[in-house]
């Protein structure tokens, strides 16, 4: 896999910096909290298990699985949940754990369909934030990265479902995009 790389923008010690950081940061805002995280399958999943074995309090736990990207690498225009989160978030403090924000489609669409369910706060936490796609006004209230237009790959994010087990986040060569038909 690492021949595919033409470069590495986050790598491993940034990635864990930043994680303790926000670990921080969550322990101190939702301490003493009914705290539930729906991650959002499945590029958040890396990212998710590394997060929550920072934090030393209970957490309730579900998932989301919806679909932007399809097999390319821009976002379709409708975003699709393909299957629904099942624990019950009334009165809860939920936090929406993703891995990019990019168009703002996918959260934006999360979060809508999490409000309907009555939690007491919602807030989205994301690995990385990519300003110059955005299309809707979606600000996640806790971020690690922003990044430019780059189409990145590593640490849970996927080019056609590959490349997510990376320990890094990086830039594929062209040559790997031309393989498969696409280029970013």
């Amino acid at each position: 896999m690492e021949k595919d790389i033409a470069r590495i923008l986050i790598n491993e010690g940034q990635i864990r910096n930043k994680l303790l950081e926000l670990s921080r940061t969550l322990i101190r805002d939702y301490k003493d909290k009914d705290w539930t995280i729906i991650a959002i399958l499945n590029g958040s999943l890396v990212f998710l298990a590394d997060l929550i074995r920072l934090i030393p309090f209970p957490i309730r736990l579900d998932t989301i699985d919806a679909a932007t990207y399809g097999e390319s690498t821009f976002p379709q225009d409708e975003t699709k949940i393909v299957r629904q989160f099942k624990i019950d978030i009334e009165d809860k403090h939920v936090l929406v754990v993703d891995d990019i924000v990019d168009t703002g489609s996918t959260l934006k669409r999360v979060l809508e369909d999490i409000r309907k369910y009555n939690p007491i706060t919602l807030k989205s936490c994301v690995l990385l934030n990519r300003l110059c796609r955005r299309r809707y006004e979606v600000h996640p209230e806790y971020c690690c990265f922003d990044i430019g237009d780059d189409y990145v790959v590593g640490y849970g994010l996927d080019y056609n479902n590959k490349y997510r087990n990376l320990p890094f986040i990086a830039v594929l060569k062209d040559a790997c995009y031309r393989r498969e038909g696409f280029i970013p």
